[in-house]
């Protein structure tokens, strides 16, 4: 009688060990489905940045053979120009992948942009800086206290003509102060815009006298998180976020309208320039930009082909009876860096790239690549 207990006993531990098996097994096989699953998708992820970046780069080589090609035509010309009729300058079309994507990409003229870089570019900073102590640990009492009495709405620094304001201003930082009043929708006036273009001249020099109405390194170890200026010129458009005064709504407005490509001696193309960029252009003892019908005006004489070399701008009647001899010493027709914007799209992923390049008449060198932004 009690043999066939004993046997019912050894069956039901049978199927409970049974079970355990089963489900370690589904446990196991379910573990391995989702590590397969992630690895075929990192595969996959890997496999469509892989093509991305070689259409990318086969974008930038089709931009290098233009500007290469733009470059052998100019060679047969009586005065080599660069503007917005040539081949570099078309406008972007979609091209169809074989993948179902599609690849675009467009170049622009980095010199029809404002130079950050050359706002420093004359040797009259001397008349720029207050009396601060040289100092950045000391007390700067004093130094805020002298520098408020040079009030920069006074005649003699921001009003009209004067030698005073020829001697405190560089001909870059009368362009950016002109390029600042032109921002749609942000109401910047003279005053702030020399104070915020004497900010980011002094984010730049390489000492510690503060401008007149500019910002030094007080104005930024007191930040959370406290900071230094970078004391060097300006190596990516984007610190202009760094600088004292810069709110994100000026900076999404100017970033498209300035460089700091090359980092010294680049001429602002006339040709290439877009319309509020034309508007910095104005007599040297004027701080307000050209007026809008003015700039709107030279844009369609340029179109026209009335307006081919510097002269032919300089002497346009909105400049008659003005002194351009600053103004015209930055001007030119001729461009040696672009930027290639290109974005590609597979396995509906898109992707970006942002491309420096620097032709040197066959020879075109990418100088900085970015997928973020310059």
């Amino acid at each position: 009688m009690s043999y066939p207990r004993f046997k019912s006993r050894q069956g039901g531990a049978a199927l409970i060990v049974a079970l355990l098996v089963f489900a370690l097994a589904s446990a196991l096989m379910v573990g391995l489905q989702r590590d397969f699953s992630l690895q075929l998708q990192r595969g996959a992820n890997s496999l469509v940045q892989e093509q991305s970046w070689s259409y990318l780069r086969g974008a930038e080589g089709l931009a290098a053979a233009a500007l290469r090609l733009d470059s052998e035509q100019d060679k047969a010309k009586d005065a080599p120009r660069d503007d917005l009729s040539e081949v570099w300058a078309s406008e972007a079309r979609p091209y169809p992948l074989p993948e179902g994507g599609w690849l675009l990409g467009e170049l622009e003229d980095l010199q029809g942009r404002l130079n950050l870089n050359n706002l420093l570019d004359e040797p009259n900073q001397s008349a720029n800086a207050g009396s601060a102590d040289p100092d950045p640990e000391t007390d700067s009492t004093e130094t805020d206290s002298q520098i408020q009495t040079n009030d920069p709405n006074t005649e003699n620094v921001s009003g009209g003509a004067g030698s005073d304001e020829e001697r405190r201003f560089t001909s870059g930082q009368k362009q950016l102060i002109r390029l600042l009043q032109t921002l749609e929708g942000l109401g910047v006036d003279q005053t702030q815009a020399i104070a915020l273009t004497e900010a980011i001249s002094d984010y730049m020099d390489a000492d510690d006298q503060r401008r007149l109405a500019g910002a030094e390194n007080e104005a930024y170890r007191n930040g959370v998180p406290p900071y230094r200026p970078a004391n060097q010129p300006i190596a990516s458009v984007s610190e202009l976020r760094a600088i004292a005064g810069i709110t994100p709504e000026i900076y999404a407005a100017l970033a498209p309208l300035v460089t700091v490509w090359p980092l010294e001696g680049s001429k602002l193309n006339i040709l290439t320039a877009k319309p509020a960029v034309l508007r910095t252009i104005n007599s040297d003892d004027r701080l307000e930009p050209l007026s809008v019908g003015d700039a709107q005006r030279l844009v369609e004489l340029r179109e026209r082909g009335e307006i081919n070399e510097v002269e032919d701008l300089l002497t346009d009647i909105a400049f008659s009876d003005t002194a351009m001899n600053d103004i015209a010493n930055v001007l030119g027709t001729t461009s040696d860096w672009f930027l290639l914007s290109a974005s590609v799209q597979i396995a509906d992923r898109e992707q970006r790239l942002y491309s420096v390049l620097q032709r040197n008449e066959r020879r075109v060198v990418s100088r900085y690549r970015s997928l973020g932004e310059l």
